[in-house]
C-alpha cells in the first residue's frame, strides 16, 4: 500500500513539474485579505492567491506569483510575461486580446463613515466631504460628487492607511472593497454606502498555450460551481 502511495504521489509531482509553472501576476498595491505577506516580502495568503493557487493545482499546474504595478498588468498579459491575473473585471482594461473567465466571484466598494448617509444621491448636500481613497484608483460613480466638491479626495497608498486617518478623525470617512473594509473594522460600528458592485474573473494571455489555457478556465468555472471560492472568501471575511 506504502508503495503505491509513493508511487502515485511521484507522478504527481512529475506531472506537475513536467506542466510547468503558471506566472499570475497581482497587483502589487494589494493588502489583505486580497494578499497578505509573510514580513519578509512573500506573498503566502489572501484571497487573490489563495484563488490562483487553487485554480492552477485544480488545472495541475504550480503557480508562480508575481507582484506587478498596477498599470503595467494589461501589457504584460498582452505581451505574454505572465499568464493570468485572478481578481480582474473587463472593464479596467483595454486590450480586446485578453482572454476572460467568466464571473468567478463578486465584490463591492462602499464608503465607510459616521454619518447617515442613506444614498449616492444624499452626498450632493454634503460640501467637502473628506474622503479617504487610494492613489491612481478612480471611482467612477463619485466623479460628479468630486466635482461638484462634495466630496474632496485624499490619498492614501491603501485602503489601511485611509482607516487609520479616518479613526484619527482626519476624514470624514473613506471607501474601500467592502472585502478589504470588512477585514480591516468592525462594519456595524459605521455607516456603509454601497458604491458600486462589480464581478471578478481571471484574465489570460493571449499568448497562453490555449490548451493549458482552457484547462485553467475549466478548473476556475469548476471551483466556483463547488463553492470554493465561497470557502476562500469565509476564511477573510467576517460575519456582520
Amino acid at each position: 500500500m506504502l508503495k503505491k502511495l509513493l508511487t502515485a504521489s511521484l507522478i504527481t509531482l512529475s506531472f506537475s513539474a513536467s506542466a510547468g509553472a503558471i506566472r499570475f501576476g497581482y497587483n502589487q498595491q494589494y493588502s489583505a485579505p486580497h494578499v497578505i505577506n509573510n514580513g519578509k516580502g512573500t506573498s503566502v495568503s489572501g484571497i487573490v492567491i489563495d484563488v490562483s493557487n487553487a485554480i492552477s493545482q485544480e488545472a495541475g499546474f504550480m503557480a508562480k506569483q508575481l507582484p506587478l504595478p498596477r498599470k503595467r498588468i494589461e501589457q504584460y498579459l498582452i505581451d505574454g510575461k505572465i499568464d493570468a491575473q485572478c481578481h480582474a473585471n473587463p472593464i479596467w482594461y483595454n486590450a480586446p486580446a485578453i482572454i476572460w473567465s467568466e464571473v468567478l466571484y463578486s465584490d463591492a466598494d462602499i464608503i465607510v463613515s459616521d454619518q447617515a448617509i442613506a444614498s449616492l444621491q444624499a452626498l450632493s448636500s454634503h460640501k467637502q466631504f473628506k474622503l479617504g481613497t487610494v492613489l491612481g484608483y478612480k471611482y467612477p460613480n463619485l466623479t460628479e460628487y468630486f466635482e461638484a466638491g462634495n466630496l474632496k479626495r485624499f490619498n492614501s497608498t491603501s485602503s489601511k492607511d485611509s482607516l487609520t486617518r479616518f479613526t484619527k478623525g482626519e476624514l470624514d470617512g473613506f471607501v474601500a472593497s467592502y472585502s478589504e473594509a470588512n477585514y480591516l473594522t468592525r462594519l456595524r460600528r459605521f455607516n456603509v454606502l454601497e458604491v458600486n458592485s462589480y464581478d471578478l474573473h481571471c484574465s489570460f494571455s493571449p499568448k497562453l498555450n490555449a490548451e493549458k489555457r482552457q484547462r485553467l478556465i475549466d478548473a476556475a468555472h469548476k471551483l466556483r460551481d463547488n463553492g470554493e471560492f465561497k470557502r476562500v472568501f469565509a476564511k477573510y471575511i467576517k460575519p456582520e
